[in-house]
């Protein structure tokens, strides 16, 4: 689990930082942050998805 929270935790900044840039009218780092956000978050998810089916490493933050 523990890649599931650095990919999270790094697509929430890179959305926050897509969200300034945005303001500060800034399209072409926007652009990357877009892109960045989007792959990390999506990683995050399918990592959480597959989690939940039991595929992952044992002892990986099991109760």
């Amino acid at each position: 689990m523990r890649h599931f929270y650095v990919r999270a935790t790094l697509g929430a900044v890179f959305a926050v930082c897509l969200v300034f840039c945005l303001v500060t009218a800034n399209l072409p780092f926007a652009l990357l942050y877009l892109a960045l956000s989007a792959l990390f978050l999506g990683s995050a998810y399918a990592l959480w998805k597959k989690k939940g089916r039991g595929k992952g490493r044992e002892g990986d933050d099991e109760p």
